[in-house]
């Protein structure tokens, strides 16, 4: 049996769509058998910037959010999400919001972000697997 190596899902842009993503998310990695701590650290890292693509990047619900995730050489698991939306830097401002990315960035080894064309947030982490 071999174990994929990528898992790439778009959604409609809705409130409900995190869950099974993350939900895809989890199987993925549990077939990669990535350590069951490493693994709820990732879900919750991704789940953030899941749950801020829908909330921020399609306000109206009309647009969609994708989920692509893929092992790097290295066991490097890289993890991106995608919306059609406008990218809300909420680190200096609003009392109360905006701990998402600062979740993600401390749970992930890199987190980039790409505006140019929605918001593209790109996360990667060690995987190690289990023995």
């Amino acid at each position: 049996m071999s174990v994929p190596s990528e898992l790439r899902i778009v959604r409609a842009g809705k409130l409900d769509a995190p869950r099974p993503l993350r939900h895809a998310l989890d199987a993925f990695l549990h077939a990669l058998r990535v350590e069951h701590e490493r693994r709820e650290d990732i879900i919750v890292a991704v789940g953030e910037a899941l749950s801020n693509a829908v909330e921020h990047g399609n306000p109206a619900g009309n647009g969609t959010v994708e989920l692509y995730a893929r092992i790097e050489p290295s066991e490097t698991l890289v993890v991106d999400v995608r919306d059609d939306g406008t990218f809300i830097d909420r680190e200096h401002g609003t009392p109360g919001r905006g701990f998402g990315l600062g979740i993600v960035r401390a749970i992930a080894r890199a987190v980039s972000i790409d505006t140019a064309n929605g918001t593209l947030i790109s996360m990667t982490f060690d995987a190690p697997t289990a023995a």
